[in-house]
């Protein structure tokens, strides 16, 4: 059976359009970014930013009563 390709070596969907940048300032990517700086480094990666991006997504703040 042959190898899937990594993910770094597909290219970018042209429907998806140009990536946008993370809203630094929300909490949603603060904590994401702290989790994955402990579980990847500190350097910069695409497995990182993948990480964040979907850590990005799952949050959802609780709504207070």
């Amino acid at each position: 059976m042959a190898m899937k390709k990594p993910i770094y070596a597909k290219a970018r969907p042209k429907r998806l359009g140009k990536p946008k940048p993370f809203n630094k300032k929300s909490k949603a990517y603060k904590s994401a970014k702290r989790k994955a700086d402990k579980k990847f480094g500190k350097k910069v990666s695409l497995y990182k930013n993948i990480f964040i991006s979907q850590a990005v997504k799952k949050y959802k703040p609780r709504k207070k009563k």
